[in-house]
């Protein structure tokens, strides 16, 4: 096993959201996919890739939980570094980010079947898994394929605002990324795509878009994958580098409904759609 590394990372001065991002959002599951009232009923999309977004640009490496320092361990509160446990316990702005990070990692990574619970002043926090993308972190470190995929889903969850907004996330690799027909009629616009590696030392995540769903994702409040039209250029999402045009690095899978099976080198993909 690697050496244990803990670094504090700088919260990010670019391009991020203020310190506190709106309430935190359960993360969907089977039986509550979609929010209540749009007239899609549960029984009707039957993927756990289906799921809200919302966490900040800064609050993917928020300052006191370095990903890189976490990953070498298992994902259990006894397991991660003393000072990162303090950190999710912090009741100041940091703390917030902190607990959000770490909500929407174990969403990504653990199955509905795991959770991750510990103790703080304001109560008991556990986080549930759902899409189930490395569900091994529960017991030991993460390979790097594995932390590639976790690094692609917490970009892919990521808005500049953190405004909730429902998004299907779709793979044709990982089980837990599949997509039915009432998904794909629900969610038919293909925003883009995003990768990387949050955990190396030196993290590096990416996205790209569609063309032709740019106006319709940022009129979703979505502008991670599109990047930011300023009005004199196209600003990142934090640590999320925009790319351009997905055709132009992207691998189209078998199945286009499904997107992409590899960019810029990584197969490690989770393509996003918005209804």
């Amino acid at each position: 096993m690697r050496s244990l590394m803990f670094t504090l990372l700088l919260p990010l001065a670019y391009g991020c959201a203020p310190d506190a991002p709106r309430k935190e959002e359960s993360f969907a599951s089977r039986a509550h996919i979609m929010p209540s009232g749009d007239g899609h009923s549960p029984s009707s999309l039957h993927s756990n890739g289906i799921v809200p977004n919302g966490i900040v640009p800064n609050g993917i490496a928020p300052n006191g939980i370095a990903p890189n320092g976490i990953v070498p361990n298992a994902l259990r509160p006894d397991r991660i570094p003393s000072s990162a446990l303090r950190s999710l316990k912090d009741e100041g702005p940091g703390g917030t980010l902190s607990r959000t990070f770490v909500k929407y990692a174990v969403g990504c990574a653990f199955d509905p079947s795991q959770t991750f619970t510990f103790r703080w002043s304001g109560g008991t926090e556990e986080y549930k898994g759902a899409l189930g993308l490395a569900p091994e972190w529960a017991d030991g470190p993460l390979s790097p394929a594995k932390q590639r995929w976790v690094s692609a889903c917490i970009a892919a969850r990521t808005n500049r605002l953190g405004v909730p907004v429902m998004i299907s996330m779709r793979s044709p690799a990982p089980p837990g990324l599949a997509a039915g027909e009432g998904e794909r009629r629900a969610f038919s616009h293909k925003e883009g795509a995003f990768w990387g590696n949050l955990f190396e030392e030196r993290p590096a995540l990416y996205a790209c878009h569609v063309p032709e769903s740019i106006e319709h994702a940022r009129s979703k409040g979505r502008s991670c994958a599109t990047g930011l039209d300023t009005g004199s250029g196209v600003a990142g999402c934090g640590l999320i580098q925009p790319m351009g045009d997905c055709s132009s690095i992207c691998t189209s899978a078998g199945d286009p409904e499904m997107g992409y099976v590899a960019c810029g080198g990584s197969t490690e993909v989770i393509t996003t759609f918005v209804d």
